[in-house]
């Protein structure tokens, strides 16, 4: 109840006060009604309540007992007392009618309410109040544009009313006008500036607008104007309006978290401060925005453990938060739930985000679907989202059209996407033309340069990354994907500094952790294995039952570019004249830079006529993206056939080779190999592989695979498998299909079938068959294991062989 009523009754109350209280003394009767209009309520109403039970009440106390009740705001209680009094509403004083009418609008009886304040007006028709109350109600019944006309009409012919500019505020806000609302409320607290009614319709419309902060300091200001649970609730808006400036990109990294910190302060203390029952209601909302704040704080493991607390307690946190929520389970790299809670998001109709907001949601839930393995849903949702947005924005009146930047955002997102279904030849065109439409964006220019990295072109997309480095040098995935370029190139140093920046400047970002865990990779030590078992063979170029197994160690890189390795091998086959044992021990040191990797070994092979020392040098150079050459020469050859060790042969080799990748899907090599055999025969050996994708899809790739083979040998009658001259042909397909991917860990199996055919002088021409299934698992970048069974049928020195071959390989970082 506001000070103008209270002032009405005022007159009433002293000229009642006059007649001795039944019992009670005057005196103290009216100390008690004072208090009340002081705000201390409770006591009279415990009087008034007294004197009604035992009889006492007249009316004076019953309209004293009404008012009092609608000051404290008990509605029902003022209805009750009005109906058990049986006084015709024609009758009441202003003050009281006032009240009673008040009540009625509380309790949402509304036809009640106006016809009571339409009897105040012509009775009363110089109190404005029930003028201004009836407007007010009529906003509150829904007709909005009528009370508007009536309190307009009023504030036009009484500007200098407060409680009139106060009345068209709360009209205004019923309507969800809040910035018509605050300039009226602000009009009213400058004509009243000390009036407490006044001071809450001001908080109030602040609130509204937004202006958690002002509103907040004027409630602490003026702490009569608002109850305890309202004070509350401006503190939780205050801490909300901080969680959503800390997730607003357009601010930088660090501005955001201080801002995220700032509010995490403030519900900590919020959080500790309501303790008592009646907050329970706030706590909650505290909880649950808390949860943004943490988000824009990269807290993304609190965010979850919180939500997954409400859950189990059995809350249903609201659709607001579910977007926070999401990313960070997204961020922890559990898509499937991430997916749930952004598909969720998006369908509430709590949030009605604009176009930006709904493509960026959208993005977000096709990247959760892409990481859980549901490719078509997230081609369907894109490919809609894509459809419900136009390409360009025609502003009336603006002869210019103008680029939708939803349409850019999904555009970039569905080009980008195609990178993880194995389409990068698709993504790169797709994107190409987007960025020469916009030569100066740089996410769309980092995003083709990963495409190119993908593509097997890092030089091509350090290029592209230098461009985009003269427009923004500072951008986050900028610095990114340059550190991942620099790994493939083998430029470490470069890597470690954009590592380092990285990490400085962003080090909760995903992508920061992400190369810096490439680079953690890296410095590790590295064992490989490499075994095979020939399980039904009699081969002559391996024997029957032969098996093999080669191991090698690199350190840690040393300065960068250096590493040491140490490796020991066994092999073993029967042959018809016994067995052949090849064992060996090999230690040297690799170099790895840009565009060169090199090796040096010595070794140790013992295979049955004492240990003697080999030694190797290979080298191989990237002359661009697509062109490698090499070459290699060994002294004691560990490629020498083992039935030629046997017979205490060894064979020198020498080897250089070009090998040009025109991409991800297309690659072809090219070998000469002469060897020189200590029984002196020379061998030229020259071999043709190539690689064509024809088909790729999320989960299956299919190749095409050509091997072409040569080679010349100068002695005849060797004691080991020794052609004059043959050549081998064999085109193959592989099947490669994915069974299972999580972001580091995947498992593949590939099916492989050949036939072709084998020329061998003086023996004709046979056919060749292979069958091959292999599986190979990789987990977390540090482990790749494959296992492999390939039966070949084919003929030697024109009889037909059938070997059943098991290969396996390892590498483990460590």
């Amino acid at each position: 109840m506001n000070d103008m009523t209270r002032a009405l009754c005022l007159p009433l109350m002293l000229l009642l006060s006059a007649a001795p209280a039944l019992a009670l003394a005057a005196s103290d009767y009216d100390m008690l009604i004072q208090r009340a209009r002081n705000g201390d309520y409770q006591p009279a109403l415990e009087m008034l309540q007294q004197r009604e039970q035992q009889g006492q009440a007249d009316m004076r106390s019953r309209y004293d007992h009404m008012l009092i009740a609608s000051w404290a705001g008990l509605s029902n209680e003022v209805l009750r007392l009005y109906q058990q009094s049986g006084q015709a509403h024609e009758k009441l004083p202003a003050s009281v009618l006032l009240a009673v009418a008040r009540a009625y609008r509380d309790t949402k009886d509304w036809d009640q309410a106006l016809a009571l304040y339409r009897t105040g007006q012509k009775r009363y028709p110089k109190e404005q109040a029930f003028a201004l109350d009836e407007a007010m109600t009529l906003a509150d019944a829904g007709q909005t544009d009528q009370a508007l006309n009536r309190l307009q009409a009023i504030v036009s012919a009484n500007p200098s009313s407060a409680d009139a500019h106060l009345a068209l505020s709360y009209a205004f806000r019923v309507k969800r006008e809040p910035y018509a609302a605050l300039q009226h409320a602000d009009r009213a607290r400058i004509l009243a500036p000390n009036k407490t009614a006044v001071i809450r319709g001001y908080i109030l419309a602040l609130q509204q607008a937004r202006l958690a902060l002002a509103a907040l300091r004027t409630a602490q200001a003026h702490p009569q104007a608002v109850n305890a649970a309202e004070m509350r609730e401006l503190e939780g808006d205050y801490a909300a309006e901080l969680s959503n400036l800390a997730s607003m990109p357009t601010r930088t990294r660090q501005e955001r978290y201080d801002i995220a910190d700032k509010a995490l302060e403030r519900y900590q203390n919020e959080l500790e401060q309501w303790q008592s029952s009646d907050a329970q209601r706030s706590v909650l909302r505290a909880r649950i925005d808390r949860m943004q704040a943490l988000e824009a704080r990269a807290r993304m493991q609190e965010t979850v453990n919180e939500y997954e607390r409400l859950i189990a307690e059995g809350i249903t946190p609201p659709d607001y938060i579910l977007n926070e929520v999401a990313a960070a389970y997204l961020y922890l790299r559990q898509p499937d739930k991430s997916r749930d809670l952004f598909q969720k998001a998006l369908d509430s109709e709590i949030a009605q985000p604009g176009e930006i907001e709904k493509a960026d949601d959208q993005t977000s839930l096709f990247y959760s679907m892409i990481e859980s393995g549901h490719f078509n849903e997230a081609d369907k949702l894109i490919t809609d989202a894509q459809a419900g947005q136009a390409t360009w924005i025609y502003i009336k009146g603006v002869p210019q059209r103008r680029p939708n930047d939803a349409h850019l955002i999904l555009a970039q997102t569905a080009a980008v996407g195609k990178q993880y279904t194995r389409d990068l030849a698709d993504a790169d065109q797709s994107l190409s033309p987007m960025l020469a439409l916009a030569p100066r964006d740089v996410s769309l220019r980092v995003a083709l340069a990963q495409i190119h990295r993908d593509r097997t072109w890092p030089r091509q997309a350090e290029k592209e990354l230098k461009m985009a480095e003269t427009l923004e040098p500072q951008n986050h995935n900028l610095i990114i994907e340059q550190g991942m370029t620099a790994l493939t190139l083998q430029d470490w140093r470069q890597a470690e500094v954009l590592k380092d920046t990285a990490l400085a400047r962003y080090p909760e970002s995903g992508s920061s952790k992400q190369l810096a865990r490439e680079w953690e990779v890296h410095q590790k030590s590295e064992l490989r294995v490499a075994a095979y078992l020939d399980s039904a063979s009699n081969s002559p170029v391996s024997g029957n039952g032969d098996f093999g197994v080669d191991t090698v160690l690199y350190t840690p890189p040393i300065d960068y570019n250096w590493r040491g390795f140490a490796g020991v091998g066994y092999a073993h086959g029967d042959f018809e004249e016994g067995r052949g044992i090849y064992r060996w021990m090999r230690g040297g040191a690799e170099w790895r830079g840009r565009d060169l990797t090199a090796e040096a070994e010595v070794s140790a092979n013992n295979y049955g006529f004492g240990t003697k020392t080999g030694a190797r040098l290979s080298a191989a150079y990237d002359l661009s993206d697509q062109w490698q050459i090499g070459a290699s020469a060994a002294f004691r050859s560990r490629e020498t056939p083992l039935r030629a060790l046997a017979n205490n042969v060894y064979s020198n080799k020498l080897s250089i080779f070009a090998h040009w990748q025109a991409n991800e899907g297309r690659e072809w090599a090219f070998s000469v190999s002469p060897s020189r055999f200590s029984d002196g025969n020379n061998r030229l050996e020259m071999q043709i592989n190539g690689r064509e994708r024809v088909y790729s899809s999320p989960r299956v790739a299919v190749d095409l695979h050509l091997d072409l083979s040569a080679s010349r040998n100068t002695l005849e009658d060797a004691p080991y498998f020794n052609p004059r001259s043959d050549i081998t042909a064999v085109p193959s397909v592989s099947l490669t299909h994915t069974l299972y991917r999580h972001y580091d860990t995947a498992l593949e199996q590939t099916f492989t079938l050949g036939a072709g055919a084998y020329t061998q002088q003086g023996y004709g021409t046979g056919a060749i068959g292979l069958l091959g299934y292999g599986l190979r698992y990789r987990f977390n970048k540090v482990v790749d294991v494959g296992l492999s069974v390939t039966g070949v049928s084919r003929p030697y020195d024109g009889v037909r062989e059938r070997d059943l071959n098991v290969m396996a390989n390892l590498n483990f970082r460590f």
